[in-house]
């Protein structure tokens, strides 16, 4: 698939794209908010100004679990951020009970890897983060064409 077909694929699907999201990807770990994901989307193709998506990284079935790495451009984000306005992850809590700064997405083995991070250790720099929690989804390579059918 081309950049600018799959960009309209994207466009025309983007609802559907939402659904998977939250039927599939995050199933049984959180949810993520319908207001949010349409401005990660106006982010991708009209500001366009830290995300970068082309046909070496991305095809319509991985762009569902790609978009989590797009997040603020590095596929981090602050855990404070994470609310009912952006992404819920309550589920993800219950498994938990670790202290964390943030979390991290990044695409591995293919699985999308949430990783909760802790970045000091009593107030002392480290030289890495320390991942405290991780979860890895299994990513379906073709899950969203398949469920774009059925729709």
């Amino acid at each position: 698939m081309q950049i600018n077909e799959l960009k309209e694929y994207i466009k025309e699907n983007s609802y559907l794209i939402y659904e998977y999201i939250n039927s599939e990807v995050l199933k049984g770990i959180g949810k993520i908010n319908h207001d949010y994901f349409l401005k990660l989307i106006e982010d991708i193709f009209e500001k366009q100004s830290y995300i970068k998506i082309d046909e070496l990284n991305i095809n319509p079935n991985i762009f569902p679990y790609y978009i989590f790495t797009l997040l603020l451009g590095k596929g981090k984000m602050d855990y404070t951020s994470f609310r009912n306005e952006t992404i819920n992850f309550s589920e993800i809590n219950k498994e938990a009970s670790v202290y964390y700064n943030y979390a991290r997405f990044t695409l591995e083995d293919d699985c999308l890897c949430i990783d909760l991070m802790q970045t000091k250790i009593g107030g002392m720099p480290i030289a890495e983060d320390i991942v405290k929690f991780s979860k890895k989804i299994p990513i379906k390579n073709d899950g969203l064409e398949k469920f774009i059918k059925k729709s």
